[in-house]
């Protein structure tokens, strides 16, 4: 995906997409692209309930957290594993509690005991 489309997707992905199966099915990203449009869809739709707590709904605000719930489901589809009830995602490139490989780390980390 040519950058300029993507950072306008990434200004609001709900709209660029509408569900995470579309964002899925977009074969001109790349994995890397998928989980960051995912990650960011994260984040907003955390801000839309917390909004939500606080009384301060919008329109469609009742469905933010069955959507919430699709976009962890995507997410975990591309084989990132997360939380679902951590604090979602958050700038430093974490969602759910979980870092989002970029193209230089394919792999997660093994965990070694010692």
């Amino acid at each position: 995906m040519q950058q300029k489309q993507f950072d306008t997707a990434m200004q609001d992905v709900d709209k660029a997409y509408g569900n995470p199966a579309k964002l899925l099915a977009d074969d001109d990203l790349s994995r890397p692209q998928k989980l960051k449009l995912l990650q960011q869809w994260d984040y907003d739709l955390g801000l839309l309930l917390v909004a939500a707590e606080e009384n301060m709904t919008g329109p469609g605000s009742s469905s933010t957290a069955e959507r919430l719930r699709s976009v962890r489901e995507a997410i975990q589809i591309l084989g990132v594993d997360g939380n679902p009830e951590g604090d979602g995602a958050a700038s430093n490139g974490k969602v759910a509690g979980v870092v989002i490989p970029t193209e230089e780390t394919k792999e997660p980390k093994s965990k070694t005991t010692h």
